[in-house]
């Protein structure tokens, strides 16, 4: 757009400058009367509204944090998965290492309700399960955290993940060893909770329990500590997450 130049006006003109101001008043007047006709717009001269933006918050524990990259603060699946999404998405990650699910309900979930999030994604039973949080309560909680979120909103959208196969990570080594079944059997149930859960809050199941997070022949997905992803291992978790949402025509 051309600058214009500053315009000045010599006292011969004065009165005639007042004239059209006094002029364009009377005309503002009755055209906010509803005297005059209102100005419209050309459509093709219209310039676009911005779409506004969304809020997206990660309720989780270490493994949201970024435990396992050399750079936690970026490198995370949450993080990965904001970027996935677009511009449009503000993120809020509330992982916080060590976590459990009742002390997300005090600690995480008030800040998720202040943020009036537009998506959620909620990755949180790895501690409970490892630190054997009896399911019924983890359920529970489980329960009541979907509730308050969906109470806060309505509209808000909700992805869930669950337990991948323990027994394939280091960490998890000496107890798959020594009792197998029971890992499996402790992974099963808190499985079947998180996808009861989903299907009773009509909520987004993530299922890392399938193939598509492959710890097996993908060795490169757990850090050195035998337990937190890597960053390729991120990356991998951002995708299921953000194909998951594709598939719930959440996004397009």
């Amino acid at each position: 757009m051309r600058r214009q130049g500053k315009v000045e006006y010599s006292q011969y003109h004065r009165p005639m400058r007042y004239g059209v101001l006094l002029l364009t008043l009377l005309l503002c007047f009755l055209s906010g009367c509803g005297l005059l006709p209102a100005q419209t717009t050309n459509k093709r001269d219209a310039t676009p509204q911005t779409r506004h933006q969304l809020t997206y918050v990660a309720i989780g524990a270490s493994d949201t944090f970024g435990f396992g990259s050399s750079d936690p603060y970026n490198q995370n699946w949450a993080t990965d998965l904001a970027g996935k999404l677009g511009p449009r998405y503000h993120l809020i990650n509330l992982g916080i290492p060590s976590m459990h699910l009742h002390d997300a309900l005090t600690s995480e979930l008030p800040v998720a309700l202040d943020a009036h999030p537009d998506l959620v994604t909620i990755w949180l039973a790895v501690n409970d399960l490892a630190d054997n949080v009896p399911v019924q309560s983890y359920a529970r909680d489980l329960d009541m955290l979907l509730q308050r979120l969906q109470a806060n909103n309505p509209q808000v959208h909700i992805a869930i993940a669950n337990v991948p196969d323990l027994t394939l990570l280091p960490h998890f080594a000496k107890q798959a060893a020594a009792d197998p079944q029971a890992l499996q059997q402790s992974i099963l149930a808190y499985n079947t909770v998180i996808a009861a859960a989903a299907r009773q809050h009509h909520t987004i199941l993530i299922d890392l329990s399938q193939e598509r997070y492959d710890l097996q022949h993908h060795p490169e997905y757990i850090s050195d500590d035998g337990l937190h992803p890597t960053r390729l291992g991120y990356e991998q978790l951002a995708l299921i997450f953000y194909e998951a949402l594709q598939t719930a025509k959440y996004i397009n």
